[in-house]
């Protein structure tokens, strides 16, 4: 064989050698990939729901076109105003779909943005601003007010304390908190203060004015993207949750009064053991809180605060179904009813910490005073539509003497019809087109502040005795709403990808059949599949890779295989965001034992 072919098949032989070697490691390291995304998490695992923040940041975000919410790149709507995300891949599959067309389209009417977008879009429109001085103040950005900057936005301030017999961060019984809060609070004490008059870098409750790099941090982190902004939460709250010496809480409750026996137990806990293990023991049950019964237990928690029997919150807007305090919680709750909304206050705040979304939306005021943001008139349109619409027609009309108003509030407390004057004497003052903007801006305060100053000021207190304020001025109210409530919808692709699975459900087709079964379910259907296997109906805001056990320690779902006895039921624990699924034979038993569980009020029932 002449040389010049000898070398040509040797180079041929070798390269071939060297292109299957390298085809061969890139499948083996595909394979252990594989394998190591579906092994189970190991018990002795440090991993965080930090970690799970951070690696969900780094992926980058898609930019909403309709609001400019930075959405993770895992969604496909904004999370704030319900718009389809647009990236370069969804644009390149329409332009497709788009040749493919038919020529005559139906003619789509634009009726222009929904109010949920309306509202996302105003999102930005209080901002702390610091100008050449160094001095903070409060910018307006106007954009679709509906009422213009004529309509001024009031802020929420503490303008003086009292002092009592005993401090507010100790532990105390419901009664003597619901005493202490009566004593220390003062109407007078909290007002309604004009933006253009007020020190934003003041904070509701605390008269000490935040220092210059305070502020410089605050307003760097408001222009953060929200990616950014969550690790920072996160970061914030893995601090104040993993201080040294931290206590262990050990709360006692009985499933049947989990809501008194909780805000009871929230009351008489002193401010410096907020921070501590927290493990949840239901009277008379033998499951162990390694997670499970903690979510499990805020789940019924939550269910019952927006409960209308309960008493402590009230539905404003029936459409968005947002909530805002009750101005008649002592008629229903009695003389202890400013306890609960501290203890509430509290609840939320841990929550808030610990990563566990509420599962209901807060009226926008709400989200505003509790971030230290003005409100304005236009705030209104989506607390209350009806009632903004009516001050609506009084602003924009003439003539209003004809509808016989005065400066008084009617308002159905019980059985009685109660009548407020919004000035002293108001039942003998007419509202005239002179003075009718007085009477909006009164009715306006008294709505959002004045029939619910002692309940608001309550659950203020014990909200920031967990989370101190400075830490959420980098939010906007709509981040705030998201921080809070989560998602209503459940990825289901999200929930598969991060799901890992036993070695004997690899190959079979169980695996296959559970999540056909979970995607053909309505939403309401997979909320209690996740309560059955999580405790939670809510996923956390970096999706199903940051599902956790305790401790803020991440925990996969995960599916493990199990030998199909007689009954073939699936069983939850929900500690360890595990289902254990007998291997059945046809989709069709197993669809039968898994709505056996959802058909049911069992599907909260976890066995760890």
């Amino acid at each position: 064989m002449p040389f010049a072919d000898y070398a040509f098949f040797t180079s041929l032989g070798l390269g071939l050698i060297i292109i299957v070697s390298v085809a061969m490691r890139c499948i083996n390291k595909r394979r252990e990939r594989a394998i190591q995304l579906r092994a189970p998490l190991l018990p002795e695992s440090t991993d965080h729901r930090l970690d799970a923040a951070l690696r969900e940041a780094e992926d980058g975000y898609n930019v909403c076109t309709a609001c400019g919410f930075e959405n993770f790149k895992r969604l496909i709507f904004c999370t704030i105003c319900g718009t389809a995300i647009v990236t370069a891949a969804s644009e390149k599959k329409n332009k497709k779909r788009w040749w493919r067309a038919k020529v005559e389209e139906p003619i789509v009417v634009n009726n222009g943005p929904s109010q949920r977008q309306r509202r996302a879009r105003m999102r930005k429109e209080w901002q702390r601003k610091v100008d050449v001085e160094g001095n903070m103040f409060w910018y307006r950005e106007g954009v679709e007010s509906a009422q213009p900057s004529t309509y001024p936005g009031y802020v929420l301030r503490m303008t003086s304390e009292v002092e009592t017999d005993k401090d507010v961060n100790e532990a105390m019984p419901l009664e003597e908190r619901a005493k202490n809060l009566a004593e220390t609070l003062i109407v007078s004490s909290l007002e309604w203060t004009e933006a253009s008059n007020s020190d934003p870098s003041q904070l509701s409750f605390n008269l000490a004015s935040l220092s210059d790099e305070d502020k410089r941090d605050t307003l760097t982190l408001f222009t953060q993207t929200f990616p950014a902004k969550y690790v920072h939460l996160v970061t914030s709250a893995s601090m104040l949750l993993n201080q040294r010496k931290r206590s262990q809480l050990k709360l006692n409750v009985n499933r049947d009064k989990v809501f008194e026996d909780s805000l009871a137990l929230m009351n008489d806990i002193a401010t410096h053991h907020m921070h501590g293990v927290m493990r949840i023991i239901f009277i008379d049950e033998t499951g162990v809180d390694a997670g499970g019964v903690h979510r499990e237990w805020l789940q019924l928690l939550f269910e019952k605060l927006v409960d209308p029997n309960t008493g402590l919150f009230t539905c404003t807007n029936r459409a968005e179904q947002t909530y805002y305090l009750n101005p008649h919680s002592k008629t229903i709750l009695g003389d202890n009813h400013l306890a609960y909304f501290f203890s509430t206050g509290r609840l939320l705040g841990r929550a808030f910490l610990e990563g566990y979304v509420t599962g209901f939306h807060f009226a926008l005021p709400l989200l505003k005073i509790i971030l230290g943001l003005p409100v304005s008139f236009s705030d209104l349109e989506f607390f209350d539509p009806e009632a903004y619409q009516g001050l609506k027609w009084l602003l924009d009309n003439n003539g209003v003497e004809h509808l016989s108003l005065d400066f008084t509030v009617c308002e159905q407390v019980g059985d009685e019809m109660v009548i407020v004057e919004l000035l002293p004497d108001g039942g003998n003052i007419e509202v005239t087109d002179e003075n009718k903007r007085q009477y909006v801006d009164l009715k306006l305060k008294y709505l959002l502040f004045g029939s619910v100053s002692s309940q608001l000021y309550a659950l203020l207190q014990g909200f920031y005795h967990v989370i101190p304020p400075h830490v959420l001025m980098c939010l906007d109210p709509e981040e705030l709403d998201y921080v809070l409530c989560g998602s209503d919808e459940i990825d289901v692709d999200d929930w598969e990808r991060n799901t890992k699975y036993t070695e004997d459900l690899h190959d079979h087709p169980c695996k296959d059949w559970f999540w056909e079964l979970v995607r053909e379910m309505p939403n309401e259907y997979r909320r209690r599949l996740l309560i059955f296997a999580t405790g939670s109906s809510r996923v956390p805001l970096a999706g199903f890779c940051a599902l956790t056990s305790y401790d803020g320690k991440l925990s996969p779902f995960t599916l493990k295989g199990i030998d199909l006895n007689a009954e073939g039921y699936i069983v939850s624990h929900a500690c360890f965001n595990r289902l254990d699924l007998p291997r059945h034979v046809s989709p069709v038993e197993l669809k039968t034992v898994l709505y056996a569980i959802l058909d049911t009020e069992l599907y909260g029932f976890t066995t760890d």
